[in-house]
């Protein structure tokens, strides 16, 4: 089953759920995803140019374990 990103104006994750997240600003140096949750993309902010926004833009769910 192939994942696929879902984009944060479309849908959200469950409050509880850990899921991946993506940025397209480079708030991390070279890595663009990391682990975190709603609130994550809630709160998690950046400057560009004058304006505040969201750095997360697109979330999936995290695979199964191994």
């Amino acid at each position: 089953m192939a994942m696929e990103w879902i984009d944060t104006k479309v849908r959200l994750p469950d409050e509880s759920e850990r899921v991946l997240l993506y940025t397209p600003y480079p708030v991390f140096g070279d890595d663009y995803t990391c682990v975190g949750n709603f609130e994550s993309i809630k709160v998690c902010t950046t400057k560009v140019g004058l304006k505040s926004v969201r750095i997360f833009t697109h979330w999936m769910p995290l695979p199964d374990r191994p």
